[in-house]
């Protein structure tokens, strides 16, 4: 039986180097003969050989920038998204001022569910609008939402959704990306999920707030309220909206709530202590950044507003220590600054003040950049 099988494997062998020699004998050898060969493979719609015909080429010839791109497209189309991009990878190398590049590295890196490294090269793309068409700067944006979200990162996943929406309202899935992002889920829900509706009433909601139909928002809000009084994140997107509104006795209400619903969430307490400085109400201010802090004890803001609170009293001293841990943890941040400076003025230390005066006109500086 073995001595049967033994020439078979041989014959195969055989006929595989010689369709690999007759391939070979076929092929151009010139740069530019496969170039073309490449290129014409790619206009008659042969993929797979237009792939191997630009490996080969690209082989011989690593700086041809076009050959880059056509073969990562080919391979992204061929849904190959690993060897994609390493291709584009390579075009981001001889091109790194084209964010074309960056945009279709980072669209494959999102498919190999590469969060850090998509939303890294997608908003590196974005932020340079050179030579990006709607059809490739659009999926980018909408993509860095998503893979923002799977960071955990629902605020500026919503600061990304918004700002596609503006450009494209119609994008497909983006109402309910955002109604997703609102209630700082980390995927967009699927068909049979039971936060889809959650998801959808939230995504409406957004989009009548971004489109001034308030009217609309608020009843998109209580719908879903009422229909699920336990949803994370409900309550607090609501009262967001009503102290927007500057209707601060509903919109505490809402953020009470959702300190009912989500104990673990820092958020409410936070926006709790805004509206009790608001109402300069220092004592308040500091209770619920204390409470805020329970769940999250290194978040700045907390320490911004304790250290506000202690302003709000004039009890100078006692405001310095947390407006310094804010400083510390949010070292751009002008607000902390300007705070510090202020509470220095007050205890005559001017050294101080100066030196927080300056470092707060530098940040602000930057942030108008």
């Amino acid at each position: 039986m073995l001595s049967c099988r033994k020439p078979a494997s041989i014959a195969i062998a055989v006929v595989a180097v010689g369709i690999s020699l007759a391939a070979q004998a076929r092929t151009p050898s010139s740069v530019a003969q496969l170039k073309h060969e490449a290129t014409k493979a790619e206009a008659d719609g042969d993929k797979v050989r237009a792939i191997r015909l630009y490996s080969q080429v690209l082989a011989k010839s690593a700086e041809w920038t076009d050959g880059w791109w056509s073969y990562g497209q080919l391979l992204y189309g061929s849904h190959r998204f690993a060897d994609a991009a390493q291709a584009f990878g390579r075009l981001t190398r001889l091109a790194p001022d084209n964010p074309l590049g960056f945009a279709l590295l980072g669209l494959c890196e999102y498919e190999q569910e590469d969060w850090n490294n998509a939303s890294l090269h997608l908003n590196k793309a974005l932020a340079s609008h050179k030579g990006m068409p709607a059809s490739v700067s659009q999926p980018a944006a909408y993509h860095l939402g998503l893979a923002l979200m799977r960071q955990h990162n629902s605020e500026n996943a919503l600061v990304t959704l918004r700002t596609l929406l503006q450009q494209a309202p119609d994008y497909p899935g983006l109402p309910l990306a955002l109604g997703s992002a609102q209630l700082n889920l980390e995927q967009v829900p699927g068909a049979n999920s039971p936060l889809l509706p959650a998801a959808q009433k939230a995504g409406e909601a957004a989009i009548a707030i971004l489109q001034e139909r308030k009217q609309d928002a608020e009843d998109a809000y209580r719908t879903l309220i009422a229909q699920l009084p336990a949803q994370p994140y409900a309550h607090l997107d609501f009262g967001l909206y009503l102290a927007s509104e500057h209707r601060d006795k509903e919109a505490t209400a809402e953020f009470l709530a959702e300190t009912a619903t989500n104990p673990s969430s820092a958020a409410a307490w936070l926006w709790l202590a805004r509206i009790a400085l608001d109402q300069r109400d220092g004592a308040a201010a500091r209770a619920n950044a204390l409470q805020a802090r329970k769940r999250n004890a290194d978040d700045p803001v907390s320490f911004l507003i304790e250290g506000r609170g202690f302003m709000l009293d004039r009890q100078w001293d006692d405001a310095v220590a947390p407006l310094r841990e804010a400083e510390q943890r949010a070292p751009q941040s002008s607000e902390v600054h300007y705070a510090l400076a202020s509470v220095f003025k007050e205890l005559n230390r001017s050294g101080d003040a100066e030196r927080e005066r300056q470092l707060f006109l530098q940040t602000k500086s930057e942030d108008e950049k």
